[in-house]
This record gives structure tokens, sequence and C-alpha cells, in this order.
């Protein structure tokens, strides 16, 4: 499926964003993960959420285990994909914590 962003999504493409959600682990290694809107047990791969509601991460440096379901704020460069292949239609890039 090919996904359609707004204007007002769009023009974030590419730039530097702050976003804050649930930390979900994507594998058994602890090196992929999501930032989700919902907690694990609601969360896009185990509940009933959407796509839309969950973000994969790529960390500038591998951040070692996270808590799962921890809340946490995040940086990095937004990217929109229009036909994901690892079913995230969102992902932040160089991520970063935030650190107010």
């Amino acid at each position: 499926m090919e996904a359609s962003y707004p204007p007002t999504l769009t023009s974030l493409r590419g730039q530097e964003i702050y976003i804050t959600g649930y930390v979900l682990p994507v594998d058994t290694k602890g090196e992929i993960y999501a930032l989700s809107a919902y907690p694990f047990s609601s969360c896009f791969f185990c509940g009933g959420a959407g796509p839309e509601s969950v973000m994969g991460l790529e960390f500038k440096e591998t951040p070692g285990r996270l808590a799962t379901d921890a809340v946490k704020t995040y940086i990095g460069t937004l990217v929109l994909v229009q036909k994901p292949s690892n079913g995230f239609y969102f992902t932040l890039i160089n991520v970063r914590p935030y650190t107010p």
C-alpha cells in the first residue's frame, strides 16, 4: 500500500524533529527499535493500532538495551516512506535522546 501524506507532514520531511512515545523493541537482540503512540499491548504490531501510530528509529549511536514501554523523547531527521518494506511509513534517522 502506498502512503499519501498531507502537506503539513510533507513540510517536515528531512527536517529535524522532536517526538515522544513508547519505546518498543522490534527484534530479540535489542538492536532495532520503534517509537509508538501506544504501549506494547496496544501497538501496531500487537494490538489494534494502525501503521500511522508507529515510527522506526535509526540511532546515530547504538543505544544499548532500552526498556520496553519507556516513554522517551528523541530528536532526529524525519523520513516519510511511500512504500515501506519494513512496515514503517515514518522513520527517524540519526536519532539521539532529547535532553532539554
